[in-house]
């Protein structure tokens, strides 16, 4: 126990730790491009095709602006699926982030590896700020030092590290963290410089990406708790960070960013209604990614079935840990200050779907608080005046939390860095490779049950940086992760229904939430196409569409795919008057890649 306890006092310790993370996350500098990011190099670097969708290079995170016509010709093209709403808006206000990749694309635009080797450098830096901010709250004992590693290894960080375009969550904590040490340096010896560098680093966190909205929760946390004031004297210091707050929210309106009409983010001014109510159905998820599992990514691929249970599970692991912590939380300012901090973190987070990317800020406050329980929990007084059942209980959720954060989260770490998108065999089945002949410039590609038309979409931008032959449109017509049946009512018309609806996965609702449902008789017109919905189903989302083509489905101009057995392959329309019904493969067999019957 010496040598361990010598080993998280030591000075060093944060490098450490920083050079420990960036080692395991190290095998992402072979992921190179995925998703998101061919479109961030389109935008940087032009597309010869696509150009007239994409903005400069300073708009690379305004993926759909709130403008009828510009999306319906995103979906005429076929980057976004029939059934988007119209008056969609997803336009994040990332300035500060746009520019590491503008330098990115400026030094080494055909070097993917080393556009990760920069996230890297911003994880390093994260967690040397985190070992800094845990010595000051905690002083320089042991408990800082095991914060710190456990901060470190977390695997919930892998997507931030290994995905270029995630790159915003680390430098928004990095900002965010300096922020608060800055804040307590002014707090501790009344420097005034040091409280204007603290509002400059919160303002560059906002300015790196709309979670760093978090950091506000580490200043309040710190504010209520630790910071040696009078009550007035705590507020009038908060107030200058709220008037930061509020500029910057009038700034990013006034240029027009915001999200609106999206399942997968709500804005709370926007819509404070459904914000509550994602707080209520998102918040435990993200709490029970962050202490234990599943993580919280889980959730985004689930289907209702399975994500109502595992949110209860959310719930009650949520209450046994708040009991477990809560006679620490009774006698500890700091325990206090690190359970705020962690609990405020989640609000601001739960505008978007869960995922572990977004677990940075709660982190901080978590592996705090963890640590200091487990202090805690192996001290006299957890077994002496608690009595022995709860120092025994506490014991054992102490060290079952490290074997999983301590012992497990780093080999996570290393593989999720790698895989920052979820199983490799599960992402290679949904994308599509096809390699198609060289008539397909002149034909549309319809795409009958993609199990994710988001993915496919990517296709058109992959197609063209890979200099393959590419459609001249791209139709997605169903998502094909539940059965569907498809009937041929006659030459140029098929009638679909998936067992579920259209949008049977979340994300599937990214591009239209519940607030904007289609309806009964709704058409939407696309070159070459039409589509009519048939019916709906309880919140909103078409359950039954009628496409019909300007052509016979067997017309030389359309070359159809099918998912079947995760791959695309040849689809063949039924003949007139008959149907068949696609069935996708079992989650794991996605997983797995084994198809075999």
């Amino acid at each position: 126990m010496k040598k361990v306890r010598a080993i998280l006092t030591h000075r060093w310790l944060p490098v450490f730790a920083a050079l420990l993370a960036v080692v395991l996350a190290s095998p992402s500098l072979s992921n190179g491009l995925m998703l998101d990011d061919y479109l961030h190099r389109a935008v940087m670097l032009g597309s010869e095709r696509f150009g007239d969708f994409l903005g400069g290079p300073q708009e690379m995170f305004r993926f759909v602006r709130a403008d009828p016509q510009r999306t319906h010709e995103a979906m005429d093209v076929g980057f976004l699926p029939w059934w988007t709403y119209s008056d969609l808006k997803i336009e994040f206000f990332q300035f500060l982030t746009v520019q590491t990749h503008v330098l990115d694309y400026a030094l080494w635009p055909d070097s993917p590896w080393l556009m990760h080797l920069h996230s890297l450098l911003w994880m390093a830096a994260l967690v040397l700020l985190v070992g800094l901010l845990y010595r000051r709250i905690l002083g320089p004992g042991w408990v800082a030092g095991l914060a710190v590693l456990l901060f470190a290894v977390e695997d919930a960080h892998a997507s931030p590290a290994g995905w270029i375009c995630n790159r915003n969550v680390l430098l928004a904590a990095a900002f965010g963290v300096a922020c608060l040490v800055a804040h307590d340096r002014w707090a501790r010896d009344r420097r005034w410089r040091w409280y204007a560098v603290a509002l400059a680093l919160w303002t560059a966190s906002l300015l790196s990406k709309e979670a760093g909205i978090a950091t506000s929760a580490l200043v309040f946390a710190y504010v209520v708790w630790l910071q040696n004031d009078s009550w007035p004297g705590k507020l009038l210091s908060l107030v200058p960070y709220g008037v930061v707050l509020v500029l910057w929210r009038v700034v990013r309106d006034g240029l027009g960013y915001g999200v609106h009409g999206v399942g997968l983010y709500v804005d709370p001014l926007d819509d404070p209604a459904r914000f509550v109510a994602a707080l209520v159905e998102r918040a435990p998820p993200l709490l029970a990614g962050q202490w234990a599992f599943p993580p919280a990514d889980a959730f985004i691929m689930l289907p209702r079935s399975i994500g109502v249970p595992l949110w209860w599970w959310a719930v009650i692991l949520i209450v046994l840990l708040g009991a477990l912590v809560w006679p620490l939380l009774r006698t500890d300012r700091v325990a206090r200050f690190f359970a705020t901090a962690m609990l405020l973190a989640v609000v601001p987070i739960c505008a978007a779907f869960p995922m572990d990317r977004l677990l940075t800020f709660v982190g901080i406050g978590a592996f705090g608080l963890l640590a200091r329980f487990v202090e805690f929990a192996f001290s006299r007084e957890s077994s002496g005046r608690l009595g022995a059942a709860y120092g025994a209980v506490a014991k054992l959720a102490a060290g079952g939390l490290l074997v999983l954060h301590l012992g497990l989260a780093p080999i996570a770490l290393t593989y999720r860095a790698a895989n920052p998108l979820g199983p490799p065999k599960l992402v290679e089945a949904l994308h599509l490779r096809a390699e198609l002949p060289e008539e397909a410039k002149n034909q549309d590609l319809i795409v009958v049950n993609p199990p994710s038309p988001f993915h496919v979409s990517y296709y058109l931008f992959i197609g063209e940086l890979e200099h393959r032959v590419l459609p001249r449109r791209l139709r997605c017509l169903a998502t094909g992760v539940t059965p569907m049946t498809i009937r041929r009512e006659d030459p140029r018309t098929i009638v679909i229904r998936p067992r579920g609806g259209f949008m049977p996965m979340v994300l599937a609702r990214l591009v239209r939430n519940e607030r904007h449902p289609m309806t009964v008789g709704e058409v939407v017109e696309l070159t070459g196409m039409r589509v009519e919905v048939l019916q709906t189903m309880a919140d909103g989302q078409p359950a039954a569409a009628r496409f019909v083509f300007d052509v016979p489905l067997e017309d030389d101009s359309l070359r159809w795919l099918r998912w079947r057995e995760g791959r695309f392959e040849e689809f063949i329309p039924p003949p007139v008057g008959e149907e068949t019904t696609l069935t996708p493969p079992s989650l794991r067999r996605l997983l797995t890649g084994d198809y075999r019957r």
